[in-house]
């Protein structure tokens, strides 16, 4: 079955553990050279053209959706942004618990920023596609630290007390007030 003009699959079940049957998809991407040694994996021989099996097994019934809906994701950007902005790409101690407590405070943390970011509608909606299937576009945690928290700033000593003294920018001071709008609305609500 053709999926794009370079890439078909095929569809099977395949016998599991305790007489389960898991539906597989496999795809396919043609090439007009031979694969190097040992690069292809003894999945099929084809005897019709050389082909590379470009992400391996998928089970879905729709091939064709299941083919945009994982080429919309490979670039990996939650993964990329768990790891780099989050701290999941560290072991802190060598113990499971304290290990598996960070995990999940950084998945935790994550999610926080995530449902922040819609309740305070800084999350902007946008089209769907069969390829992209997120209702919004949500800014990664870098953006997230540069538009909130990296402001400049003076401490400053007026009357006794310390003063934290922005500079005046009126799309700052919009998005703030928008933000603690939302959120004190949030707040009240209950």
């Amino acid at each position: 079955m053709a999926v794009t003009g370079d890439i078909d699959c095929f569809e099977a079940r395949l016998s599991w553990r305790l007489g389960t049957a898991v539906a597989v998809v496999v795809y396919r991407k043609r090439v007009h050279h031979r694969s190097p040694k040992n690069y292809q994996l003894d999945l099929f021989s084809p005897d019709d053209g050389y082909f590379d099996t470009p992400r391996g097994d998928q089970s879905h019934a729709y091939p064709q959706a299941l083919w945009s809906f994982a080429a919309g994701r490979r670039a990996g950007k939650d993964f990329a942004e768990l790891k780099g902005e989050f701290a999941l790409d560290v072991v802190p101690t060598n113990h499971y618990g304290a290990n598996s407590a960070w995990l999940q405070l950084s998945i935790l943390a994550h999610n926080l920023m995530r449902s922040f970011q819609l309740h305070t509608t800084l999350a902007t909606p946008k089209p769907r596609s069969r390829k992209r299937t997120y209702s919004y576009r949500i800014a990664s945690m870098k953006t997230l630290r540069f538009l909130l928290i990296n402001r400049a700033a003076r401490l400053a000593r007026i009357s006794g007390r310390k003063v934290l003294r922005f500079s005046s920018n009126p799309a700052t001071e919009t998005l703030y007030d928008r933000v603690t709008d939302h959120l004190a609305a949030d707040l009240f609500s209950d």
